[in-house]
């Protein structure tokens, strides 16, 4: 099934700017199977599975957007994306006077996010959107980038036909393909992207920093880690300041007992799920509840160091470095001790699924992505298993038989929540769970 796929039927109408004029037609775009395009005419009061647009400023936004589309995550949840942000994710952005559906679109390392939502019925425009997506639809990035990419040579196509050479979309394009084609230059707009920059917008110097740090680190990790220590780093003149401090800084050391696991196939957090319960049936604890020592000795560390260990303020992940002798040095971001547990079961997890490549540096972040959604998961399910929760809880979803099912697993209250929320056991509160909303923000 295609997941992703835009549809437009040229109609000349209107005036203005050749490129506008010449590339007008009725647009449809489906995802998930879901016309996000059918709209209410509230003039003629007709229902239209497409809309009257124009295309190039579209093709121009997804051209210029394309590196930050393809590798900027969503930031943490909880923080509302900047306006810069929502320019080069949202595809309200395209502008030039049309009404477009609101649809936001951002990587999780794994797949393009696709959100969508129809118009609210108080917005007095000619064009009302009907259909929204009740959970944002994962796209295989190369069939994002092959639809897009096919839509984008259509416009082109369209616009040399009739007459309008060298656009500005077509140098725009050509330039982008040319650094796609191009090893380095590709990951140095990865990389640029990564941090949150438009293209040739961040210091040549801290992209070359980017790089530098990708040897170190590896390329998978760097994707985790850069975009927490991006534009809005507090160190604007080095952005990478902190990750940099961080890596040479003391850790403590430790040398996990656990081998890791054959690959286990689906979403994130099934994925967590699942490598927990074999990790638990491999230690054979059934539901029990796991001290913080015995999870210190899964993972080699002492739970003294763990117990006195005090991070920089200014941290914004956590690191675990692969040593000479098969161990990792740890470097924790969280203070408290309940917040530790769940921080070192999250790096548990991602040894599980990466430890054995060679050199490879594990990363916790609060960030969306789906190594993250992974971690979170795994952790979730590897200190508080759902199924001992339940059994724990029964029938009773009082706050203060969650505060003791906390208290009992050794994890926050939120934790328990989300593992309920998440399992469809209970109904979402005010606290911010795993699941991803209609929107994202």
């Amino acid at each position: 099934m295609t997941l992703f796929k835009i549809h437009f039927d040229w109609f000349r109408a209107g005036g203005g700017a050749p490129e506008i004029q010449q590339t007008t037609g009725f647009f449809r775009l489906v995802a998930g199977g879901v016309n996000v395009t059918e709209n209410e005419d509230t003039w003629s009061r007709t229902i239209r599975e497409n809309v009257l647009l124009s295309a190039y400023p579209l093709a121009t936004w997804l051209s210029s957007s394309w590196w930050r589309l393809l590798h900027e995550p969503l930031p943490p949840r909880g923080i509302r994306p900047s306006a810069d942000w929502r320019m080069a994710h949202e595809a309200t952005a395209a502008n030039e006077g049309f009404l477009w559906p609101r649809i936001v679109i951002a990587p999780d390392g794994e797949s393009i996010l696709v959100w969508a939502t129809s118009s609210p019925n108080s917005e007095n425009q000619s064009v009302r959107y009907m259909n929204g997506l009740a959970v944002p639809v994962a796209i295989g990035c190369r069939e994002f980038e092959h639809e897009t990419a096919s839509f984008i040579h259509s416009v082109i196509e369209r616009l040399e036909a009739v007459g309008v050479h060298e656009s500005a979309l077509s140098s725009l394009w050509r330039e982008v393909l040319d650094e796609t084609n191009d090893p380095h230059a590709s990951e140095y707009r990865q990389r640029e992207a990564e941090m949150g920059f438009d293209t040739d917008e961040c210091p040549e110097a801290v992209v070359e920093e980017a790089l530098a740090l990708s040897s170190i680190l590896g390329k998978k990790t760097l994707s985790e880690v850069a975009p927490a220590y991006g534009r809005y780093a507090s160190e604007e003149s080095r952005p990478l300041a902190g990750l940099q401090k961080l890596i040479a800084s003391y850790g403590f050391n430790g040398k996990p007992l656990t081998p890791a696991m054959e690959q286990i196939f689906g979403v994130p957090w099934k994925r967590g799920g699942e490598a927990a319960r074999r990790i638990r049936k491999i230690m054979d604890i059934g539901d029990n509840p796991l001290s913080t020592e015995d999870l210190c000795e899964v993972l080699g560390v002492k739970s003294t160091e763990v117990e006195e260990w005090s991070p920089p303020k200014e941290q914004r992940v956590s690191l675990a470095a692969p040593q000479e002798n098969g161990g990792l040095r740890f470097h924790l971001r969280k203070r408290h001790p309940v917040a530790k547990r769940f921080e070192l079961a999250r790096l548990l997890g991602d040894y599980l699924q990466y430890g054995e490549e060679d050199a490879y540096w594990l990363a916790s972040t609060d960030l969306r992505t789906s190594r993250q959604k992974y971690q979170r998961a795994f952790a979730a399910e590897f200190l508080s298993p759902l199924s001992g929760l339940q059994e724990f809880i029964g029938s009773d979803f009082s706050e203060s038989m969650l505060e003791d099912a906390a208290a009992y697993y050794g994890v926050s209250t939120q934790a328990v929540e989300s593992m309920l929320v998440n399992n469809g056991i209970i109904t979402p509160s005010q606290i911010a769970v795993e699941l991803d909303n209609p929107l994202p923000y």
